[in-house]
């Protein structure tokens, strides 16, 4: 009897198998209901006691998630059906949807407050906001949901360094207020890091498209970040003290969310046959689990948020 080979696995074929062995494969993204209420503790002017300048950055951050995710929501709904042959994928898409309504509300609620203290929140909210309807319209299709992933890659570096690195929590998210939301919205993160990425696989978005997205996400919103940062310092640098400098470079050093770490890890993306299971961190998403059973309760229901408020009259 002649043995007859099988045909070449096809690219969708090689991504089912490698998608299948990975951690991601069995991981489930349950969606939590935050327990800790910031709104019950003191927040001072500065969020991180004594340093300005790290208290605009993590002003900044907060400002601009909630219409960050909800274009991050909008990118994975235009292709959720692409993963539709994949019943894990599906419901992980379902996490992620959920976990992410979740957090924009609640930094919707910080950010209130953030507000009343003084930091420009509303300039940020309506920048990003206009950043992310414009890169929802560029072609191809697949190009916005490149950009979410490599998002959630920078996301995903934010959390580790969060969750792993007891210096960095303490050092900048330290206060009650928001110590548990970070460390909740931290863990969430880790948890669905592969959705947006194994989405856009599933949509058809190779190395090339992959890449056009991390430059487009890099470019245009951690861009703005940074440049927002940089103009809050400078308008309340009035405020800022010779101590408050101080301060920040001992931050600076005591933290790694803004380190050669970051750096090295940020660059991983752009390896071809990169996945975001490369970075382990299901060790400690178990530990957090644990350690914020009490913080965050799961729902029972993921998907029951209104839709995200990003435009989607383009054609895709």
């Amino acid at each position: 009897m002649t043995a007859t080979l099988s045909p070449p696995p096809t690219t969708a074929g090689r991504r089912r198998r490698r998608r299948g062995s990975r951690p991601s494969a069995i991981r489930d993204i349950p969606v939590r209901r935050l327990r800790h209420d910031q709104a019950d503790y003191d927040l001072d002017r500065w969020v991180v006691p004594g340093d300005p300048i790290f208290s605009h950055f993590l002003a900044i951050l907060s400002a601009v998630f909630p219409k960050g995710e909800e274009f991050f929501v909008a990118s994975v709904r235009r292709h959720r059906d692409a993963g539709a042959d994949n019943p894990v994928l599906k419901e992980q898409v379902k996490g992620f949807i959920g976990q992410e309504a979740m957090h924009s509300r609640e930094h919707r609620r910080l950010n209130e407050r953030l507000a009343g203290l003084g930091y420009r929140m509303a300039r940020a909210d309506r920048t990003i906001g206009v950043l992310v309807d414009s890169i929802y319209k560029i072609p191809p299709s697949t190009l916005p949901i490149a950009a979410t992933a490599a998002a959630e890659h920078y996301t995903g570096l934010l959390a580790e360094a969060v969750l792993s690195d007891e210096s960095t929590r303490t050092t900048l998210f330290g206060t009650e207020a928001v110590e548990p939301m970070i460390a909740w919205h931290a863990l969430e993160e880790l948890e669905h890091k592969n959705v947006a990425f194994d989405v856009m696989e599933a949509a058809g978005g190779g190395y090339v498209v992959r890449v056009a997205g991390f430059a487009v996400t890099t470019s245009v919103l951690a861009s703005y970040v940074a440049i927002e940062w940089g103009r809050a310092v400078w308008e309340d640098r009035h405020l800022i003290t010779r101590e408050n400098r101080r301060t920040f470079h001992r931050n600076l050093m005591r933290q790694k969310l803004l380190s050669p770490w970051s750096a090295r890890k940020l660059l991983i993306y752009l390896r071809p046959g990169f996945h975001p299971d490369d970075t382990a961190t299901d060790e400690l998403v178990q530990e957090w689990r644990l350690r914020l059973a009490e913080v965050a309760t799961a729902n029972t229901k993921a998907d029951t948020e209104p839709a995200p408020a990003v435009s989607t009259d383009t054609p895709v």
